[in-house]
Formats: C-alpha cells, structure tokens, sequence
C-alpha cells in the first residue's frame, strides 16, 4: 500500500509548537516509506482565517525544509463539492436541513445552563418536511442511534464510542461552508489519505468522522493521536508558559534543523541517541515507536540541541547562516570553528565573531578601568614586544609565548587574557584568547595593540 499523508493546518494564525510536531511526524513517516505528503489549509473558519496566516505557514514549512509533495490544497477553493456531497446525504436520508434559528439555539443552551445540564440539539427537524420557504438553514448529520462507532489508532488500540453520546451534528453551514469535520473527511477520503498523525484533542472528533466516513462508504485512514505538548508547568502550552511561532524561534537564532530535531523527539525516540541529522531521522522514524505520554516543552533543552547542531556544521554551512562581513587578513575558518563551540545559537554566535569585521574596534567606556592603569599598559606592551619576535601566530606559538611570559614575570592569566581580549574584541565574551590572536593574524593583532597603547 502507497502511504499518502497530510497536514492541514488553519489560517488562523500562526503554526504553534504542537502543529509543527504532527507535521514532522507525518513528513518523517512519509518518507521514511516513500509516500505521498499533502499539503491541505483548512481555511473553512471564514472569520478568522487570514491570507497572512497562510503565508506565515508556507514561509514557515519552508525554512523547517518539511517539503510537501501535493498542494497546497485551499478548501475555500473546492465549496461546491462539500456542498453536493452534503446535498447527497440529505437525499439519502443520512442528514437533513435544520432551520431552527440561532436564537432558539441560545435559549436552549441558556436553560440547559441553568439546569446544569450538557445542551444537546434536541433534533427539532430531523423527521419535519414542513421546510419555510426562502430561510436560512444548517445540515446537520443523522447520528444514528445505540450503533457502537469504532476506529483503530495506532497508540491507543480500538476505540470503541456509542452513537448516543453524540447529538446531530452539523456538517454544513448557513453560510455555505463545511465544518471541520465534514470538510477533512470528505478531502481525506478523495486525497487517498491513508494514515493521519495528529493530536489527542482530535480525538473526540474521530468518532464523528467515522460516521462520515461510513456514510460516504470510504474506508477510514489509520489514526495516530499523539500526546499533547505541555509546558514546564504540566499545563497545555501558551504564550503564558512557552510557546511561541517558528517566527519567534527563527529570530532567536535556532536553527531549522534543531526544531525538527527536538520536535521530533517530543513524543518519539531512537534508543538514548539525542541528535539527529533530518536523514537520520527519515531512516529511523518508526511510527511503532511513538508515546501516548504527554510532552513537555523545555526551551533550554531546545537550546542545548540547537548548540549540538550549531558544532556539526561544516563551516562553509555556517558561513550561511552567521551574518558577519570578516575583514580581509582575518583566519575565518578558525573564527568560525572557535566561535560555534560555546555558541548556543546565531545570535551569540554573530555577537561573538563582531571582532572580525574591522580593522580596528571600538572600545567602551565601561572597560576603562580594566585597561587604563599604568600595571596594565606596562604588561600588555611587554607582551606585544614578546609577541612581535614570533615566526607564526598558530596557537600553540602564542600559547607558549604567552607561558613563557607569564612565568618570567610571575603573573597569572587573568592578569593578561582579560584586558587584552577587550583590546582585541571590544568584549569579556569572545572565542579562547590564544584563538582571537590567532584568528586576527599578526598585521590586525599589532595595529589594534598599538591603537591601545597610543589611547
């Protein structure tokens, strides 16, 4: 069997961390059988759904690299078939128009409320042929009654949910369009979706789109409800404790491959191993392997995977993603090797290879009692003199001619590395100090000396 998936988000806003997840793990089971991923925007809630929305999805998709093969698919775009096959039912007596009007409804509702009772529509018209004449109306579905709907999932077993507790639901609305329920049903089934890995809140909507299924005589995908995500305080994830869009992320410095990675392993695992390359992940993603367990979202976990992956870029990789102009004469491939081995993400890393953008730096004025005392001019001068007689400025060079030095005049490091790495970088945070000497080169080292010292 040919597996074909989906994801089908809404418009309404932008892809939240739970969403992105179900993604991968339908992108990732796809190829990993080399099948067919589908994109589908379920753009039905008309109120909401916004043209900026669906643009920050794409754009979104795009930089994760969760490549689709089909679509993207725009339900808005295909009302007419919704409205047949909703017709269809109503002619085969599987569902009916409902003409109760919405204040009606909220009556019911309210007096249910006050009885402390489930509100349930009543189905006021699911036998009448008394239809008025020019008004407005919903279809609903004909739920029928004491029948066991039962659909497999892949965590969770056979579920089995009576008929009963369902109400006639509507699959059409006054306005013309479906509802989600009806809408996913009818594409999954014409798209040949064969399997769906989503959230447990869908779970109560299964039941429903079974029925429909069984209405349509199409054979429902296998479902996979995968736990929710959680934030550090056990409660599903908000802005409150957490969550944020890939936008957020990508501004923050993460890199794509570090929110697959992590995503990924929020409810699925491979033995212990912790970092994955994405075709590692596509080799051995196993659906069999996925937990009902919930998730929880740990954003210093997220930056410490993204660390991992900022030291396995090659450099010629990272020299794409760091936005530093190197001026000429600096060793870029060991200023990019030192500084990716503390940096947890783009922007510390950008922040820390600043010095490599000039020939000379500027020098703030919090500095100046680090720098401008007589014992510490003394001892940098001494060792620029020390430095200037070196054939090489490799690392071990510097390292050794730094020892000697300290050892000569009974000093300790801290005496020499931390002003000379704010006369070298304009900063206390920078790649090891035999590194950014290293990294500056001879000719750029001595002329940022020489401006200090002249200062």
């Amino acid at each position: 069997m040919n597996i074909i998936t989906r994801f089908a988000p809404s418009p309404t806003g932008s892809l939240h961390l739970g969403a992105v997840r179900t993604a991968i793990f339908n992108f990732l089971f796809t190829k990993r059988n080399k099948g067919k991923f589908i994109l589908r925007i379920e753009d039905t809630d008309q109120e909401r759904s916004t043209n900026d929305s669906l643009d920050e999805i794409l754009k979104s998709l795009n930089w994760l690299g969760v490549d689709y093969d089909d679509g993207p698919h725009i339900q808005s775009d295909r009302l007419s078939i919704y409205k047949k096959i909703a017709q269809d039912l109503v002619d085969k007596n599987l569902a009916y128009k409902c003409f109760m009007k919405n204040e009606e409804i909220e009556e019911l509702k309210n007096q249910a409320a006050k009885e402390k009772k489930v509100y349930r529509y009543p189905r006021t018209w699911r036998d009448r042929t008394d239809h008025p004449e020019n008004a407005k109306y919903v279809i609903r579905f004909k739920t029928p009654d004491s029948h066991i709907i039962e659909f497999s999932d892949t965590l969770r077993g056979t579920i089995k949910i009576g008929s009963d507790n369902l109400d006639d639901f509507i699959i059409l609305k006054s306005d013309g369009y479906p509802t989600y329920n009806f809408s996913t049903v009818i594409d999954d089934a014409e798209m040949g979706i064969t399997n769906v890995i989503r959230g447990e809140d869908h779970l109560s909507n299964t039941s429903k789109q079974t029925l429909i299924f069984d209405s349509l005589n199409k054979k429902p995908p296998l479902f996979t409800h995968v736990s929710m995500i959680l934030g550090k305080d056990k409660t599903k994830l908000s802005k409150r404790n957490g969550s944020k869009s890939i936008q957020d992320f990508k501004d923050e410095g993460i890199l794509p491959i570090a929110i697959l990675n992590y995503l990924a392993r929020l409810g699925w695992s491979h033995g212990d191993q912790e970092i994955f390359t994405l075709d590692e992940m596509v080799d051995l993603f196993d659906i069999n392997n996925l937990t009902k367990s919930p998730a929880i979202f740990d954003e210093d976990k997220l930056k410490w995977v993204n660390s991992q992956h900022l030291k396995r870029l090659s450099n010629n990789d990272l020299l794409k993603v760091v936005k530093v102009d190197f001026y000429q004469g600096i060793n870029i491939d060991l200023a990019l090797s030192s500084a990716k081995v503390k940096a947890k993400d783009t922007i510390m890393l950008n922040e820390s290879l600043k010095f490599c953008e000039s020939e000379l730096i500027k020098i703030g004025d919090e500095f100046i009692d680090d720098l401008y005392t007589k014992d510490t001019k003394e001892i940098i001068e001494a060792f620029y003199t020390d430095a200037l007689d070196l054939k090489s400025f490799e690392i071990k060079e510097i390292k050794d001619c730094m020892n000697i030095f300290l050892e000569k005049r009974g000093l300790k490091m801290k005496q020499i590395a931390l002003p000379l790495r704010i006369i070298l970088t304009g900063s206390k945070a920078s790649p090891g100090i035999f590194e950014v000497i290293s990294i500056l080169g001879k000719e750029i080292f001595s002329k940022r000396i020489e401006h200090y010292l002249e200062s």
